[in-house]
């Protein structure tokens, strides 16, 4: 599973680029809103199909809602991007969403002693991070960093979670927020950022075969004819895979990576 839901502002007039001989795409940079008190997260968005063509008409400065887009990230340059998905113009009365849903598998073990997997600070936070390796077809995957972050006291301790049942391998499902922390350089007093997934909640993948039956339903649904028509016999859009009826149903390359996910020597933070 890969589907991001948020809301962002364009930056730019979206601009066609082409995906192959006889598809484009509308490529436009957008801006996610900051999450609390950290910094907006610049992404660019590819959007395909019917779709696109709409998109096309999209002002600089809009307000767009973004449905189901997939989630790439580009280890060479180490930029995000979303690819899909629906897209409609909002307004500021809308709510503000920053979804982000991945399942994958774990790339690592955490090693407690290092503090770049696993630290608690001088203030009572408990910080863990991890990667997910999330396949995007053909023998193919993206990686993922997400952490975790909350005081020892929270009901839902994801960081002693991630660490106590997270292992290289293990199968696991996430649900985060795009976040993006900013900060000068302390010896080129440049700006810099750095946009990670925060880890709101996760749900570890099944244990293998036990021997149990499959689940039975236990009731049935008559059919009692034909169901009446709802918002006028139209149906809902479903785009946000439109460039998988002419790629075989993977997602595009990005420039710079793209074979088997590695085997990591190092932290990847």
């Amino acid at each position: 599973m890969n589907q991001t839901f948020v809301c962002a502002q364009t930056t730019e007039v979206p601009r066609e680029v082409a995906i192959s001989a006889t598809n484009y795409a509308m490529r436009c940079a957008v801006l996610l809103p900051p999450v609390g008190n950290k910094a907006p997260t610049p992404i660019e968005l590819n959007v395909y199909g019917k779709a696109a063509e709409r998109f096309a008409r999209t002002t600089k400065g809009s307000q767009i809602y973004i449905h189901g887009a997939k989630l790439r990230f580009d280890l060479e340059s180490r930029t995000y991007s979303l690819h899909g998905g629906i897209i409609a113009t909002v307004d500021e009365s809308f709510p503000i969403l920053n979804t982000v849903i991945l399942s994958g598998r774990c790339v690592k073990d955490i090693d407690h002693e290092d503090a770049r997997a696993f630290k608690t600070t001088a203030d009572g936070l408990m910080i863990c991070n991890q990667t997910l390796s999330v396949s995007t077809g053909r023998n193919q995957a993206d990686l993922f960093n997400f952490y975790a972050i909350n005081t020892a006291q929270d009901k839902l301790n994801n960081s002693e979670l991630l660490v106590n049942f997270t292992r290289k391998g293990v199968g696991l499902t996430i649900q985060g927020k795009l976040t993006t922390d900013s900060w000068n350089d302390a010896t080129t007093k440049e700006k810099r950022t750095a946009t990670k997934i925060q880890l709101v909640s996760m749900t570890l993948a099944p244990k293998g075969n036990d021997g149990s039956r499959p689940i039975e339903p236990q009731t049935t649904v008559a059919s009692t004819g034909d169901v009446a028509t709802l918002w006028g016999g139209k149906s809902a859009e479903d785009e946000s895979d439109a460039w998988t009826k002419t790629s075989g149903g993977s997602l595009p390359d990005l420039p710079g990576q793209y074979g088997p996910a590695p085997e990591l020597t190092h932290e990847p933070f």
